[in-house]
């Protein structure tokens, strides 16, 4: 079985005072020029406590489709910074994410899904910290998944997730989400 190295408490106080911060805080930015990019507008709702995440509603405030049931609605996104080189297989990222975020995620319900962002930064801090938003949207280095009908997690910390290398969330991407969120489609689990 493939082992995937979680980021420990070790890990993360080590990089505290060079990543940490800056991961959560390219997150909100790449998200900020993701939602402008696609005429969308962006809400941050929280930083995770450990740094490298943030969480965020991207607002649709416009009849996307013709058929469309939703004109003005939110979608909920999670986003998970990370500088480490991960593992490919089967052209999937292999993530370790913590349990119970996991969970909840897994959770949603299916007329209000919720979408995680896999955001693979270089591994050089000095390459981090030139970068903005808009490199992070141009450079294509955020992957979407939505968790609903996923596995239940194993008892351990943190699970094995594996988000497809061509699930790149561009504006063009954020906006076709949206609008099959407008139109009541399902979003599932890929295996």
């Amino acid at each position: 079985m493939l082992q995937i190295p979680a980021e420990t408490p070790a890990m993360a106080t080590q990089a505290l005072s060079v990543c940490d911060d800056i991961r959560s805080t390219l997150g909100l930015a790449y998200f900020q020029a993701l939602a402008s990019q696609a005429s969308l507008s962006c809400t941050l709702i929280g930083c995770h406590p450990d740094g490298a995440g943030v969480d965020v509603l991207f607002h649709v405030r416009e009849k996307l489709d013709p058929q469309a049931r939703l004109q003005e609605f939110s979608i909920d996104f999670q986003l998970r910074a990370t500088s480490r080189g991960l593992p490919i297989v089967d052209s999937k990222l292999l993530f370790s994410l913590e349990a119970e975020r996991y969970e909840t995620l897994r959770n949603a319900v299916t007329e209000r899904p919720r979408f995680i962002v896999l955001l693979c930064l270089p591994t050089d801090a000095d390459e981090i910290d030139a970068l903005s938003g808009e490199d992070l949207v141009a450079l294509r280095r955020g992957r979407w998944l939505c968790l609903a009908g996923a596995p239940q997690a194993s008892n351990s910390p943190s699970t094995p997730v594996r988000f497809p290398t061509w699930n790149v969330l561009t504006p063009v991407t954020l906006r076709e989400i949206a609008r099959r969120v407008s139109l009541g489609s399902r979003f599932f689990h890929e295996q």
